[in-house]
Parts: structure tokens; C-alpha cells; sequence
């Protein structure tokens, strides 16, 4: 299958969607009990690294277009997981920062991250985890420069 040009199954786009609708299914699984998808923890996920980040910080970071991520937003916030405020420097942008249920659930849901990546991962030694991983993010800095949320 692999090496047959003529099996679309051999195309990497098509491999690398298939893996990706694998492990949302496998996270989205593990997330359910919160009443979480795996796009509104990744939210979660940049807010308890940097909290109160600007909207717009998100869109650029997660690549969701906006519409998307106000929609994840509003659901977020009516499950009290995140609420938004205005930024005092710039009244026409909107900061998305945690609620004390957030960051309560903390350790409980990166212990699930952690549960899934390795779940995920299990087939594989570690040498060829750190590889994929590495070539992920090399495949994705190709189209464009992973943001950092340490500046």
C-alpha cells in the first residue's frame, strides 16, 4: 500500500488525517467526562501556560479562524471553564482567562493529555517518538513558524 502510487491510502496527506482523526477521537474520548473537545483544551492548554492571552493571540496561535474560535469561546464560557474580559490597554480587544474551575482541573486533564499521548504512542519505542515528533513539527514550520507562547 505504501509504495503503490496508485492506492490513495499512500498518499501523506491522506495518512497524516487519518492519524490526526485517531488521536482527536482518542483524546475526545478521555475529555468527554468534562464536557471538553480536544479544540477547547487546546484553549485551555495556552491559557494555563500564559493566561489572559488576547483572542486574536489564540487565532494566530491555534490556527482556528475567528469565527471558530468565538464560537469554542462562548462554549468554554458557558461551562465556566474560561470568561472574557476587556484589555485595559486596548478596550476594542477581548482576553480569554481562566476561571478557578480551570485551574483547579489542571493536573487532573494534563495527567489525561499525558494518558493519550502516551496511549497514542504506546507501538512505538521512544527513539521513533521523538522522531515523529520532531518531524511533525518540522513538517508544520514549513508552512509556517510555530508561535511561542514564552515571549
Amino acid at each position: 500500500m505504501l509504495n503503490n502510487p496508485d492506492d490513495p491510502r499512500s498518499c501523506v496527506c491522506f495518512l497524516l488525517s487519518r492519524a490526526a482523526q485517531a488521536a482527536q477521537r482518542h483524546l475526545r474520548t478521555l475529555l468527554e467526562p468534562y464536557g471538553l473537545t480536544p479544540a477547547q483544551y487546546l484553549i485551555i492548554e495556552c491559557l494555563w501556560v500564559k493566561d489572559g492571552l488576547a483572542a486574536k493571540t489564540l487565532v494566530d496561535l491555534l490556527k482556528f479562524d475567528s469565527a471558530t474560535l468565538t464560537g469554542l469561546i462562548d462554549r468554554l464560557e458557558r461551562s465556566e471553564f474560561v470568561r472574557r474580559e476587556r484589555d485595559p490597554e486596548d478596550r476594542r480587544a477581548i482576553r480569554v482567562c481562566l476561571t478557578d474551575k480551570a485551574k483547579e482541573l489542571k493536573d487532573e486533564l494534563r495527567k489525561l493529555r499525558f494518558r493519550a499521548n502516551e496511549e497514542i504512542l504506546r507501538d512505538f519505542p521512544k527513539r521513533q517518538r521523538d522522531a515523529l515528533k520532531s518531524a511533525l513539527v518540522t513538517l508544520i514550520s514549513k508552512d509556517e513558524p510555530i508561535i511561542s507562547l514564552n515571549k
